[in-house]
């Protein structure tokens, strides 16, 4: 079964040829949406540059993919960026790479391997990571147990998030399929049998960071 990767966090480049500046950039993205916003805010960023290509992808359901060459010629630039993603098993995944020319020509090939190398050492920056399959509960805990959990979950990598306050903390907590049975005896003896975890969603979620070719 082949990997799937993402992104744990922006990752950001910069590199010269002939004068030519490319600044790479790349994001873990949610929806296509998400990466035109991105997008919208480089452009913001640098308003006097001359190209702003990028390449992303998107999993699950609907799987999605695009590129842009933002002007340079056919193939020289969404291309090799997109490659970048599909090769390596990349998901939910945005590079983009904004170009200032710098007066001299590189050709479709100097273009290509610039193009490449700026989105893969911001794909490198971006510090990958394998997506693992995984389960998700939303449920409810008095205070002192939430703390214990909370303790128990920063030791066995499990992921608390969408963290509510009330007269009890309600949450969700996210853990690799394979640690289901020790999470639900840990519930069960924390909270006398009170929580019980049951039909749970499945999901993939970020596990341990790796390298991109």
């Amino acid at each position: 079964m082949s990997r799937s990767i993402t992104l744990s966090r922006i990752g950001d480049s910069r590199i010269e040829v002939k004068k030519s500046v490319f600044i790479g950039r790349s994001f873990h993205i949610s929806s296509p949406e998400q990466a035109t916003e991105f997008l919208a805010a480089e452009r913001k960023k640098y308003p006097d540059a001359r190209h702003l290509c990028y390449a992303w992808v998107t999993g699950g359901e609907n799987a999605r993919q695009k590129s842009s060459d933002d002007g340079e010629p056919q193939g020289t630039a969404g291309q090799p960026l997109l490659e970048l993603l599909t090769s390596n098993g990349f998901t939910d995944t945005l590079i983009c790479v904004t170009r200032y020319f710098g007066g001299t020509l590189l050709g479709t090939g100097g273009l290509r391997r610039a193009y490449s190398d700026s989105g893969r050492l911001a794909l490198e920056a971006g510090d990958p990571v394998v997506l693992i399959p995984a389960l998700k509960w939303r449920r409810n805990i008095s205070y002192p147990a939430f703390e214990m959990l909370s303790r128990k979950a920063s030791s066995s990598g499990w992921t608390l998030e969408n963290i509510e306050y009330g007269q009890d903390v309600v949450f969700d907590i996210i853990v690799p399929e394979e640690s289901e049975d020790e999470l639900i005896r840990y519930c069960l003896d924390l909270t006398g049998g009170a929580l019980q975890l049951k039909d749970p969603e499945s999901l993939l979620m970020m596990g341990a960071k790796t390298d991109i070719s």
